[in-house]
């Protein structure tokens, strides 16, 4: 993978967009009211605090690690000239 950061990053704000959508649809009115209580800027600090956790969950899951099978399937390094000409 090339830019994994990247992808991280567009899967962290879709997991944020859908709690806020799903916490917004499905939460009870008493807790609702509590979140317009909290004020803006928390609840700001919250989502973006949601982004950062989300966007480095992703990106530990986009690590690749190769398995014993990719290591042995890899040819090995020619060291000098070939013998075919």
């Amino acid at each position: 993978m090339k830019h994994p950061w990247i992808i991280a990053l567009i899967a962290a704000a879709g997991a944020t967009l859908f709690a806020a959508s799903a916490f917004a649809l499905y939460a009870p009115p008493e807790m609702l009211d509590t979140a317009v209580e909290m004020g803006d800027r928390r609840l700001w600090l919250a989502l973006a605090g949601f982004f950062a956790i989300a966007a480095i969950a992703a990106r530990i899951a986009l690590i690749r690690r190769r398995s014993a099978e990719e290591e042995v399937a890899e040819p090995a390094p020619v060291q000098g000239g070939s013998h075919l000409r």
